[in-house]
């Protein structure tokens, strides 16, 4: 799992574009893996008052990297709402992981969405 603000996102996806990349693959090897950007979609999409990166490049290489890697994202508009997607998906992943160790399986109820 990790976690970026906007500038990291887009840092990371050019000036360290190889480094990023190189953990991506390595995320995508973990069997739970997710990316967190503290900033809104709409954001990403969106000219960088802090750099010339190409917001459609950015996007893309989101994609990208769900579709080649399976790698997931996920938006948030600020760090604390960040914050809490993280702590909700471990829960979950925690959850699933004691289910299926003591013999309960692994499904949803329709309480559970």
């Amino acid at each position: 799992m990790e976690r970026k603000d906007l500038s990291d996102l887009v840092h990371s996806f050019t000036a360290e574009r190889p480094a990023f990349i190189s953990r991506l693959r390595r995320m995508s090897t973990y069997p739970q893996r997710l990316l967190v950007i503290t900033a809104p979609l709409s954001t990403v999409k969106s000219s960088y008052p802090f750099s010339n990166a190409n917001p459609n490049l950015i996007l893309q290489s989101l994609v990208a990297m769900v579709a080649g890697w399976n790698v997931p994202f996920v938006c948030t508009e600020t760090h604390e709402l960040g914050e809490e997607i993280v702590a909700s998906y471990l829960y979950q992943v925690h959850l699933y992981h004691w289910l299926e160790s003591n013999g309960h399986g692994r499904f949803l109820n329709d309480g559970d969405l």
